[in-house]
């Protein structure tokens, strides 16, 4: 009977979580549409407060965040737009769309300064860029299971032909596996940030009364290589190097 009753919670627990998920993905989605509408209004700072709302609530969708960039370029915050426009890049970066907003943002901004050039390690593993972590993790998980097969398979069929196909496997395997690593260090590690500020001094050390290295307008794309409390290290081109204040910085 404790069984039974313990089975039955069971199955009520996991079908009102299946509903209270779809219930909640029915709201984000009415939500979704309901700032679009607003944006094809001419209504931006409604369909801005919207998709804000949405990503606080902890919803991550490059399209949410290409959507919000779109419309703070309406709004004429061009920092903003920029910081969600590079949001929505780590998600779909092969979008034609984003790429060209994205260009525009930077060429009306002051600075002009693009996202980081791309290293050495980027260039040999040319795709990693081009393909967000999940459907990194996907070619991965795929492309395990292929090896595992090619495995069973050889033990069955001992011919060099299945010797070779395991080695290729192997090495693609082996490929995959440190292009995913690659791009989840990339993605931890390599921060990027935009100025938010109309103008920002960048010091030599944590403090406003160090000396000014340079200064950065807004919506300037910089690296941060540190976070120090209230302060950031940030690099420029990889040759300008100083401190800036994190409240005026966006990312």
């Amino acid at each position: 009977m404790k069984k039974s009753f313990a089975i039955g919670v069971i199955i009520l627990t996991c079908l009102l979580s299946t509903n209270r998920i779809d219930a909640e993905t029915k709201d984000i989605s009415a939500q979704i549409t309901l700032a679009n509408e607003l944006y094809h209004e001419k209504n931006y700072q409604d369909a801005a407060n919207i998709f804000t709302k949405l990503i606080d609530q902890g919803v991550k969708n490059g399209y949410l965040y290409y959507n919000l960039g779109n419309t703070y370029i309406r709004l004429g915050n061009i920092s903003s737009s920029i910081v969600y426009y590079l949001r929505a890049k780590q998600l779909i970066p092969r979008n034609a769309n984003l790429e060209a907003n994205l260009r525009y943002a930077i060429s009306q901004t002051q600075d002009q300064l693009s996202p980081p050039k791309k290293r050495l390690i980027t260039d040999i593993l040319f795709w990693i860029e081009s393909i967000n972590l999940i459907e990194h993790c996907i070619v991965l998980f795929f492309t395990n299971i292929i090896f595992w097969l090619i495995c069973i398979g050889s033990l069955y069929y001992r011919k060099p032909t299945w010797h070779s196909m395991k080695k290729v496997a192997l090495t693609v395997l082996l490929i995959v596996f440190l292009s995913t690593l690659i791009k989840n260090h990339l993605l931890l590690n390599q921060k990027i940030g935009v100025v938010t500020d109309k103008v920002v001094a960048i010091k030599s050390d944590r403090n406003n009364k160090n000396i000014t290295l340079f200064k950065l307008h807004e919506g300037a794309i910089i690296l941060i290589n540190e976070e120090d409390k209230e302060w950031l290290n940030v690099s420029v081109e990889s040759e300008k190097t100083g401190w800036v204040a994190k409240k005026s910085i966006g990312y």
